[in-house]
């Protein structure tokens, strides 16, 4: 039984068919247990990371990888944050991050119900986080400005939704590797 366990949690208007995590299944095949957080606008996310930490939590593993996207990653920080309090430390892997509502610079209306449910993350700490000085729906710049603690801080030549994800995966490998 493979005691590795990856959990993705996509970004606002995308599922469990996230482009992105199925790269991440294609890419690493058979290295992890695979499972998401699918979530919508009218969602309780504290319910879905409360189901989240107990398949994380419901047999011994080896290790954890929680990748988050956009808005998805703003939960992640949140489920690891939870992780941590009860010493598991799971790897932290955040891609095109909305960490801070204020930072949004698209102009479509953000679901409200899910406002309240996100938290002001100002200095990541602990992560690797893949995003690009040109994205059109969040200033990713305060981000590149700052002195982040434990962040390896990956600039790309992308758009919001990362469309080279696949590009960035070995990325992603070695920086699960170097934390395991």
């Amino acid at each position: 039984m493979n005691n590795k366990k990856l959990l993705y949690i996509h970004g606002l208007g995308s599922d469990r068919n996230s482009r992105k995590f199925l790269h991440l299944k294609d890419y690493f095949k058979d290295q992890f247990q695979y499972n998401f957080v699918e979530w919508n606008n009218d969602s309780d996310i504290s319910g879905l990371l409360d189901t989240a930490e107990k398949w994380l939590n419901s047999e011994p593993e080896d290790q954890i990888v929680l990748v988050g996207d956009s808005t998805g990653a703003n939960f992640a920080y949140q489920l690891r944050e939870r992780l941590k309090a009860n010493t598991i430390k799971p790897i932290l892997v955040l891609t095109s991050p909305l960490l801070n509502i204020a930072n949004r610079t698209s102009d479509f209306e953000f679901p409200k119900n899910i406002l309240p449910q996100l938290w002001k993350i100002e200095n990541p700490e602990d992560a690797l986080i893949i995003a690009t000085q040109q994205d059109e729906v969040l200033n990713q710049i305060p981000l590149f400005e700052k002195s982040l603690n434990n962040v390896n801080l990956i600039a790309v030549d992308d758009s919001h939704r990362l469309l080279k994800f696949e590009n960035y995966l070995a990325d992603i490998e070695n920086y699960i590797q170097s934390k395991s």
